[in-house]
């Protein structure tokens, strides 16, 4: 049963969109490792959202995100805010983390 409401941001499915495309042109089974395992994030995050980690990184404030691991390279950016969970960005750790940043 949810706990949280899970609200992802616009950006979000562009996101998605790019590592998905990325991922095919490597991979297709990965493709749905990748989706497989982002929907399980998705889960636990509505079960709840304190089970990941603080997310640090320089340019955003501090104690406000986590971070959740997935797909080996990729991380779930988040806040939660009473019962709703903001997913922010999902980011692939292998690239420039400023870069997904600039237009915020």
């Amino acid at each position: 049963m949810s706990k949280y409401k899970v609200v992802t941001a616009h950006c979000v499915h562009a996101m998605l969109l790019q590592h998905t495309a990325f991922i095919a042109g490597v991979s297709t089974p990965a493709v749905k490792r990748f989706r497989d395992e982002f929907a399980d994030v998705l889960k636990r995050l509505s079960e709840n959202p304190f089970q990941f980690p603080p997310y640090e990184d320089p340019n955003l404030p501090k104690d406000v995100y986590r971070g959740a691991f997935f797909a080996n390279w990729y991380k779930a950016v988040f806040s939660v805010s009473d019962n709703v969970v903001y997913l922010d960005a999902v980011i692939d750790c292998r690239a420039k983390s400023d870069t997904f940043w600039a237009d915020k």
